[in-house]
């Protein structure tokens, strides 16, 4: 379990797969930028996905919840962690849309970012967005997030091609900026 501010982190759980959860999957409001807005989402497909990332042993996939973890709001991923090179990209989704614009994206990446860097002892971060979520965007880059390119025309959104934007972020770029928080 991760401890911020405002969020706990906790591993997600077959028990997590409520009504609720798999409604933010379909809807197109909430999944826009997800690469999961292709297919339709039942309990069976989310209980599945859920247990796979139980199992593996390079997913981390964590549940945001509020008020001291009883309210889910979201979901950030760690993985998969690449073992040879000690990267792993980080994603997430807020579901709750009552919990938009109020910073817990980037409460819940800096949570999970001291979590791959201290706990994994991962050498690399790395996080992608549409170039249009700029709010993603945003919330990586307050977390010392740099952009390091551009995939031209790499995804479809909305019926259109759209860039795909980059973000990196070393360790040693992340102890240099939090020498204060240990």
């Amino acid at each position: 379990m991760l401890q911020g501010k405002r969020l706990i982190l906790r591993p997600l759980t077959e028990a997590d797969v409520t009504d609720q959860y798999i409604a933010w999957l379909n809807d197109p409001e909430v999944n826009r930028f997800l690469e999961t807005r292709f297919e339709r989402h039942d309990a069976a497909t989310v209980a599945r996905f859920v247990r796979d990332k139980m199992d593996s042993p390079t997913d981390h996939l964590f549940g945001m919840f509020l008020d001291h973890g009883q309210r889910h709001i979201g979901n950030i991923k760690l993985g998969p962690v690449n073992v040879h090179h000690a990267t792993a990209p980080i994603s997430l989704f807020i579901g709750n849309k009552t919990a938009w614009g109020k910073g817990y994206a980037q409460e819940a990446i800096a949570l999970v970012t001291r979590f791959g860097f201290m706990d994994k002892g991962l050498h690399k971060l790395e996080a992608g967005c549409y170039e249009h979520n700029q709010g993603s965007r945003r919330a990586f880059e307050k977390c010392g997030f740099l952009v390091e390119g551009t995939l031209k025309s790499h995804r479809v959104s909305e019926g259109e091609r759209t860039d795909v934007i980059l973000l990196g972020l070393t360790r040693d770029r992340w102890v240099s900026t939090h020498a204060t928080d240990s």
